[in-house]
């Protein structure tokens, strides 16, 4: 660093303020990457007492100079001569004016990511919440169709009564043989469509109960996924 007379500037243009305001707003906050690779804004006011001193020696001081990679805010803090014109001007009204309206720049900022976080929470919730109630009328259609069949199973279990027809229970009485009936009525079981259609019965109401295991499944890692997306946006709000 080299010195000529270092002093704030007799002539501080509305552009140095400008570009003041900015850089000092812009140092509240820091843009982070989580470990999906999703991008946020990280809040950090603690950054802003650096970026302070480092406004005020490049737009509001004149004689000095800095080596190419040089630390500003280290090279001035170890300064006392620096230290002293720096604090002087924190001290003053144009300063202090200027800080009003970075103030109410972080404040809006601070407003506008928080609800654009709400925004994108809510979105994500609306989206599990539809793919949770289509889930749930699959389900409930499943359900209601299993019942069907099962009314109609009920129905063709009646069916199959009937094939037990009167000169059969007559046959039945007159040689009081039981083992003779129920080859007969297996036998006349094994040739009617009711054999066919209650394997199909079977069958489906077997998969039906591997879907239901697999819509339960579903729902424990979507309410695994809602704590996680919870957890992410306090760590944001923080």
């Amino acid at each position: 660093m080299k010195k000529t007379n270092p002093k704030i500037k007799e002539f501080i243009s509305i552009e140095n303020k400008i570009d003041a305001i900015k850089a000092i707003s812009n140092s509240y906050f820091r843009k982070e990457i989580d470990e999906d690779g999703n991008s946020f804004v990280e809040y950090v006011p603690y950054q802003s007492e650096i970026a302070q001193v480092i406004v005020i020696v490049k737009f509001f001081m004149e004689g000095i100079e800095f080596d190419e990679n040089e630390s500003i805010y280290d090279t001035v803090t170890s300064d006392k001569q620096l230290c002293n014109i720096i604090n002087s001007f924190i001290s003053s009204s144009i300063f202090s004016q200027i800080m009003e309206q970075v103030e109410d720049i972080v404040e809006y900022r601070k407003a506008e990511n928080i609800a654009k976080i709400q925004n994108e929470s809510n979105m994500v919730l609306s989206y599990k919440i539809m793919e949770l109630i289509n889930k749930e009328t699959e389900k409930a259609e499943k359900e209601i169709q299993a019942a069907n069949n099962l009314n109609k199973w009920v129905d063709e279990q009646r069916e199959l009564n009937s094939l037990i027809t009167p000169e059969m229970q007559r046959d039945f009485a007159e040689s009081f043989d039981p083992e003779a009936l129920t080859r007969s009525i297996i036998e006349k079981y094994t040739e009617s469509d009711l054999y066919e259609k209650n394997k199909e019965v079977v069958k489906y109401s077997r998969q039906l109960r591997e879907k239901d295991n697999k819509i339960i499944n579903l729902q424990n890692e979507l309410e695994r996924n809602k704590q996680k997306d919870n957890v992410k946006n306090v760590i944001a709000d923080k």
